[in-house]
């Protein structure tokens, strides 16, 4: 796979991710969707997105079966925000931290793949970091009925993760030349 496709996957993930991120914290306080519909529906979209990006690229990641599993965890986690009275909100909180120390593997490996084609690949590094350590918080301390602590986590997350990626793209696309 050339590098320009490997960059569209990072230019399409982190406008996906920045997109959704924004999405959680803006539009439930314009609009009369509520947050956890909002939270509900960026799970079930980043993680459906996460399974059928890591699918196609399969040949040049060395971690997809990594990226498919936190895909299906996240997917997992919104269907059953969905149904929530159905599950037990502490299972869905525990989902979300597996997601987080899921996704921090995923990062870290993420950088060290790409470290000699992407600028500001250390960022991957240090986002990993922060996730790993928001995963065992969440595990660790966050209580049942905080649901909505999650998801300004896991907002501020997906923001994050889209402005580095959009970082690293435009530095390795234009900076570079």
């Amino acid at each position: 796979m050339t590098e320009n496709r490997f960059l569209s996957f990072v230019l399409t993930e982190g406008a996906l991710l920045l997109f959704l991120g924004l999405g959680m914290l803006v539009l439930p306080k314009i609009t009369p969707l509520s947050f956890g519909l909002m939270m509900c529906l960026a799970l079930i979209i980043y993680g459906g997105y996460k399974v059928i990006s890591s699918i196609l690229s399969r040949f040049i990641s060395r971690h997809f079966v990594l990226d498919i599993i936190t895909g299906l965890v996240l997917l997992i986690t919104g269907l059953m925000l969905f149904f929530a009275p159905r599950f037990d909100i502490i299972s869905i909180i525990s989902l979300a931290g597996v997601y987080f120390i899921l996704k921090s593997l995923s990062s870290s490996s993420f950088s060290v793949q790409s470290r000699k084609t992407l600028n500001f690949w250390w960022m991957c590094l240090l986002l990993s970091v922060i996730e790993f350590v928001l995963g065992l918080i969440i595990i660790v301390v966050i209580p049942g009925a905080a649901l909505w602590f999650i998801g300004i986590i896991l907002a501020f997350d997906f923001t994050l993760t889209g402005i580095i990626y959009l970082n690293m793209y435009i530095a390795t696309k234009y900076i570079q030349g």
